[in-house]
């Protein structure tokens, strides 16, 4: 099964070395010098947060397994080798020297809709006659910058159909938002071009309007979400007459590369802006007059906390990083207080190795959807440890350790299992993290 190709892989690499002579380890005949050999398997990629990425682009986690690997020699201007991640062959012949290998999802076009670019690289050498099988793991992070324009209701009702906003990141890419547009643009990131700029084109109550905000220490993997209302709404007592800028901009920036909480919508970016750095320092404008003062709390949804270990093991954690060991218990319970209990309950596995390519292999996919369960999954799933079928009931446990076994056969790496819980009363989401050292 796929589920070995870790084992197998391995072994491979180790036949081939194994095949040369002690000699000439590298066949070939003695009369070939300065090269060595990469071990591919070294070449260990992940997305960092990927659980973050998710929750704040409202779109999937590309699989590491889609990722560009290239490499190159350090000084020379074309890769000496570049393979998709699935596709790498099981060793490398390199000519001795440092290397740079980078790995990278997407196209970093100038501007574009919905074009997310992940990058990341590390650094190896290689050796005259000897196999390199260690090199530092490369964690891809978004690259380029993410743009949004919300137009706020108060704006929207007085501004032209025609009104518009331009965004230009740096000196090299620009997109025009309309009214009705509410996707994100995406922005190449370039060295020492570090301004954003949104102008505001319009008729705003018959009167033409131009208004330019510009935010200075743009940087790559931050979401900065740009708000137009009109200027002096929150202000100034209603009924009062503005007599100065028309149209005003506020902006949130969200470092995607820490984890966001909250659903796979914008609604977790709230309206009540934090300045970005160097950029307006307007402080939060507030409730308008006929909103509350108070936005409506959430309601708890279920709740999800670890099982008490048995006797000589010790339970998980949802905090911290848990390395698996032979006494690592893996349970956990989860709550409803809602009447109805439980109306959505998911795990989405997010890993390098544990991949759907894996886990098609034992009947499985990294989306399990626990309430509406496949009946073909149900059995796999019932077997290592997950509930199914769950929808209508208040209280579930879960015993995944049989897990580790299949975590250890793919070897060192970094496990995430994304859990998603909904009531009536709200919804839930915690992670756990098992590390395999």
């Amino acid at each position: 099964m796929k589920l070995y190709k870790g084992i197998f892989f391995s072994l491979a690499a180790a036949s081939l070395l194994a095949a040369c002579s002690k000699e000439d380890p590298f066949g070939t005949g003695g009369t070939e010098e300065g090269m060595g050999v990469l071990k591919t398997s070294a070449l260990l990629t992940s997305l960092a947060n990927a659980e973050g990425y998710e929750a704040a682009t409202r779109a999937a986690v590309p699989s590491t397994d889609d990722f560009t690997v290239t490499i190159t020699k350090e000084g020379a201007r074309t890769p000496s080798a570049e393979y998709k991640y699935s596709e790498m062959p099981e060793v490398l012949t390199l000519a001795v020297g440092n290397y740079v290998v980078s790995a990278s999802h997407g196209a970093n076009s100038d501007a574009a809709w919905e074009e997310p670019y992940y990058y990341g690289e590390s650094n190896f050498a290689i050796e005259e006659n000897k196999v390199t099988d260690e090199v530092d793991p490369i964690v891809a992070r978004l690259a380029n910058v993410r743009v949004t324009i919300v137009f706020h209701p108060s704006l929207q009702s007085v501004m032209s159909p025609d009104s518009k906003v331009e965004v230009k990141v740096g000196q090299v890419g620009s997109m025009t938002f309309t009214g009705s547009e509410e996707r994100s643009a995406y922005f190449r990131y370039v060295d020492n071009s570090q301004t954003l700029a949104a102008t505001f084109s319009g008729t705003v109550d018959g009167d033409a309007v131009v208004e330019t905000k510009a935010y200075d220490n743009v940087a790559p993997g931050n979401h900065y979400r740009i708000t137009f209302r009109l200027h002096g709404q929150y202000e100034e007592e209603p009924g009062s007459i503005n007599t100065g800028v028309t149209v005003d901009a506020s902006v949130e920036t969200v470092d995607m590369n820490i984890t966001v909480d909250g659903d796979a919508d914008d609604d977790l970016l709230e309206d009540d802006m934090r300045p970005v750095q160097g950029g307006s320092t307007q402080p939060d404008p507030g409730p308008g007059p006929d909103e509350p003062d108070q936005p409506d709390q959430p309601v708890a949804g279920p709740e999800i906390l670890p099982d008490t270990a048995p006797a000589g093991q010790k339970a998980i954690s949802f905090d911290a990083d848990n390395v698996v060991t032979d006494d690592l218990y893996i349970g956990f319970n989860i709550t409803s207080e809602a009447e109805g209990g439980f109306t959505g309950l998911t795990v989405d596995i997010v890993s390098n190795k544990l991949n759907d390519d894996e886990l098609s292999s034992i009947g499985l996919s990294s989306h399990l959807d626990l309430v509406n369960t496949d009946p073909s999954l149900a059995s796999p799933l019932e077997g290592l440890g997950f509930a199914t079928n769950v929808g209508g009931r208040k209280e579930v446990h879960f015993d995944i350790t049989g897990f580790k076994m299949m975590l250890g056969v793919l070897g060192a790496d970094t496990h995430k299992f994304v859990i998603t819980a909904t009531d009536a009363n709200g919804e839930t989401k915690k992670t756990l993290v098992l590390v395999v050292e």
